[in-house]
């Protein structure tokens, strides 16, 4: 297939020294930023969620730079986006009439469904060509979503960011420009996700292996999100490891239903340990560490924004991929052992026959 993106060798960087301690490698990857991105998405329909702050807004101003052809910023907050917008416009000249801002919570079922429902109406018969699906929280305490009943990381970084992925596919698929004498590109759905899920044991996942296959629908989400399961930092880590299975799912969901090829390219991004917001509300001690970490081996928003931003422009090299500083890494044992492949199979169709009721979809 011909594509107008780049080689991938163009964006490929220096790799990580091997077998690096977890330390140590955030330390080189401060000193090692991504490349930013040059390439321009000329009349390219781009989403990114989570876009009003933090990775998401520098990701949505380097596609302003970067000339997309509209931009829309999925938000939850409106008045916070219509702040972003105004920012992107002065900071970039970018017209202010290519940027939609959309309302978006994935702590809530009902808002994804009203947001797909929006987004029908701003693209107006026109599909979308990259969606960056950033928007997630790290729990600082369990705590359940009083709307949907799921634990709160849960809702909005699994089942949530699923949601989303289903419901944009149908409109990435339209979007794509693969024609049938092979010329073109496919729409491309990027998931931000993290390094942290590579660092997950066997014995992290303990409860979840135990859970036998008649259990109940959403068996395993429902250990997942337990207050017996919950910890600041092992759930953080979790919760990226599920961040590989949707992918994995949503690479199911990508297929064209009239000849099982691939209709969208799908793959996951590590920004890097970023100075960001994300973990204001850890508890004190987590957050004084934090701030150690970032003033050791963190990265600034802008840099990890450029590492979503190339994470799109990888095409079929890049199909199931993990990127991460400027290079496609092996994914974590819990994603490509036997063990987490069954586990994979088991919680995407939790999530996956979750998502397709409060999709309505058959």
């Amino acid at each position: 297939m011909t594509t107008s993106l780049p080689p991938i060798s163009t964006l490929l960087g220096p790799p990580a020294p091997p077998s690096l301690p977890q330390l140590p490698y955030q330390r080189w990857a401060s000193q090692h930023p991504p490349k930013d991105p040059v390439h321009l998405f000329t009349h390219k329909t781009v989403l990114v969620t989570g876009s009003n702050t933090g990775l998401g807004f520098e990701a949505a101003l380097k596609f302003a730079r970067l000339d997309a052809g509209h931009l829309i910023l999925a938000v939850r907050t409106p008045t916070k986006g219509e702040v972003a917008k105004q920012r992107i416009v002065e900071a970039t000249k970018y017209p202010s009439e290519r940027i939609s801002v959309l309302k978006l919570d994935q702590g809530s079922f009902v808002s994804v469904r009203g947001f797909l429902r929006d987004l029908e109406k701003v693209l107006r018969g026109r599909g979308l060509d990259v969606v960056v699906l950033n928007a997630g929280m790290a729990a600082p305490r369990w705590r359940v979503c009083e709307e949907t009943g799921w634990e709160e990381a849960v809702q909005v970084n699994v089942l949530g960011t699923a949601m989303v992925g289903m419901g944009v596919m149908g409109f990435l698929k339209a979007g794509g420009k693969a024609k049938g004498d092979g010329e073109g590109e496919l729409g491309q759905l990027t998931l931000t996700g993290s390094v942290g899920h590579m660092y997950v044991k066997r014995e992290d996942m303990m409860g979840l292996l135990d859970v036998k296959e008649e259990e109940e629908e959403g068996g395993l989400l429902r250990v997942v999100g337990s207050r017996e399961f919950f910890g600041v930092e092992k759930s953080y880590s979790v919760i990226k490891v599920l961040t590989m299975y949707v992918m994995q799912g949503l690479m199911e969901c990508a297929r064209r239903e009239e000849d099982g090829e691939v209709g969208v390219w799908v793959n996951v991004v590590c920004p890097g340990f970023c100075v960001t917001d994300l973990g204001r509300e850890f508890p004190w001690y987590l957050v004084w560490m934090t701030r150690v970490m970032h003033w050791y081996c963190g990265r600034t928003a802008e840099q990890g924004g450029r590492s979503l931003v190339s994470a799109t422009l990888l095409g079929e090299e890049g199909h199931g991929g993990f990127w991460v500083n400027d290079g496609l890494a092996r994914q974590g044992d819990m994603v490509t052992s036997e063990e987490g492949q069954r586990l994979q199979k088991r919680l995407w169709k939790e999530i996956r026959d979750i998502c397709k009721r409060e999709l309505s979809i058959k």
